[in-house]
């Protein structure tokens, strides 16, 4: 009995160490999967910080036309366009610079120079039309005041009066087609003191908010290299943009209804809220019908001249069922017309 009862204890003993042993690994076990979970939590929260996200198969991202992954029911991010590939179209223009994107595959097919800084001239009234546009209703309505004064004497000019009143949408007309100075000044003091909730400011006052709006407008659609200082893109110390930083603005404005309706039409007859009717003429000749210039497949966008800048026109078409942008910059008055016919010709024999 003893022997029995010894063997017993003995029995106990091991069943005892046995579960103690099971308890343990179960123990081990379970620290092993926390400190996994823990680790994997601590990687989610610092991808989601670093604003990373976990590639998921499904919708695809462009990037310097790169596909990338982007987990389902993402949408495309909108990027600027690489120079990496502008040197698939084969052409030879007389402008100083230029450049020409596809803006539907956001790709660059030719440029010349297309990164110098240069002189904008009137082509600058694309990002003042674009930033108004972000403060104020196309049906507001604008008095035309003394700020029209501020023009040069030389300038391009819409033939606005003191007392004129006119909607946000034909003062546009008034800014894109015959190139006014004028509506530029109108539209820049205006949205000026409406961005700053003070109608008390000066004109001058006025123009300087409204041209900071300008640059951030610029910089936000990746036009990093330009520096905005008047409305109107008049000559001035300072102020200097690209072909490319032009061409992405250009991509913008196409993207905009109200700008991309504007520029797109050769002729604009308006009968104003203070009863004045006006029909205003595009200075795009590649938009006349009756132009030696003339292309059916433009649809804009804006011409400019100044001492500085030169000739030079910023215009899109659609062929073959792609939008091209093309910027020519310091031309020719003529010049600037035949380097944009050469160069959709190009695009078009591709």
């Amino acid at each position: 009995m003893e022997y029995q009862n010894n063997n017993g204890n003995y029995d106990n003993r091991n069943r005892r160490k046995a579960k103690k042993k099971k308890r343990g690994y179960y123990r081990a076990v379970c620290i092993v999967l926390c400190l996994l979970i823990a680790v994997t939590a601590f990687g989610i929260v610092n991808m989601i910080k670093s604003g990373k996200e976990t590639p998921i198969p499904g919708k695809k991202i462009v990037k310097n036309n790169e596909d990338y992954s982007l987990g389902d029911g993402g949408q495309s991010e909108t990027v600027s366009p690489s120079l990496d590939s502008a040197n698939s179209l084969s052409v030879d223009i007389t402008a100083a610079n230029a450049i020409v994107i596809n803006a539907d595959t956001n790709t660059v097919l030719y440029q010349k120079n297309g990164t110098d800084k240069i002189a904008p001239a009137s082509t600058a009234k694309m990002i003042t039309a674009l930033t108004v546009l972000d403060y104020c209703s196309p049906d507001d309505e604008m008095r035309v005041g003394a700020e029209i004064e501020m023009m040069q004497d030389d300038s391009s000019r819409a033939w606005l009066m003191q007392g004129d009143t006119l909607t946000v949408r034909q003062l546009l007309v008034a800014l894109m087609l015959p190139s006014g100075n004028d509506a530029a000044y109108t539209l820049a003091v205006n949205a000026g003191k409406e961005i700053a909730g003070d109608m008390g400011l000066s004109n001058a006052q006025a123009i300087d908010v409204f041209m900071d709006k300008v640059n951030q407008k610029a910089k936000s659609l990746g036009a990093e290299n330009s520096n905005f200082v008047v409305p109107d893109g008049y000559d001035a110390d300072g102020q200097y943009t690209t072909a490319y930083d032009l061409a992405v603005i250009a991509k913008a404005c196409l993207d905009n209804p109200y700008i991309s309706e504007i520029v797109a039409s050769d002729s604009s007859y308006e009968r104003w809220p203070n009863g004045r009717e006006v029909t205003y003429n595009n200075t795009n000749e590649l938009l006349n019908p009756d132009s030696q210039y003339y292309l059916p497949e433009v649809i804009g966008l804006k011409t400019g001249t100044s001492s500085l800048g030169g000739a030079c026109i910023v215009s899109a078409a659609v062929i073959n069922g792609n939008t091209y942008i093309c910027a020519v910059m310091g031309s020719t008055e003529d010049g600037r017309y035949q380097d944009s016919i050469d160069i959709y010709d190009a695009i078009k024999t591709q």
